[in-house]
């Protein structure tokens, strides 16, 4: 084999080994949990505490500008900006802020927010 062929064949192979690595940070993800602005949401330990924080606070200028988030457990996942149009489009008719959210997830980040519905109504389907 030639030096050419052999310099082709491992630039191929490391652009694949970068798309696999690239794929395995960055994966779809439906989750259900608790939705909460980023402000209260950051002093919540876990997902039942988050649950006793209300909608109208979450709809608050000052909470609402904070960004939001979902907490599953004790686990907080940030949305971003679209997630966070989508989070105030939701909150402001919601009645409850156990919701389920489709949406990318990268790292501890949810992004490409799909949709975010109120997780009652999904577990009665």
């Amino acid at each position: 084999m030639n030096d050419a062929k052999k310099l082709l064949l491992v630039a191929a192979a490391t652009a694949a080994l970068g798309l696999f690595t690239g794929a395995a940070t960055v994966r779809a993800d439906t989750m259900t949990g608790t939705l909460i602005d980023n402000m209260c949401g950051d002093k919540k330990a876990d997902e039942a505490a988050a649950a006793k924080h209300t909608a109208k606070c979450a709809m608050k200028e000052g909470c609402a500008d904070s960004g939001y988030q979902i907490i599953v457990g004790d686990k907080h996942y940030k949305l971003d900006d679209a997630g966070n149009a989508k989070a105030k489009e939701y909150l402001k008719d919601a009645k409850s802020t156990k919701v389920t959210v489709d949406a990318k997830m990268e790292g501890e980040k949810l992004t490409e927010v799909a949709s975010i519905k109120a997780a009652d109504a999904e577990e009665k389907k």
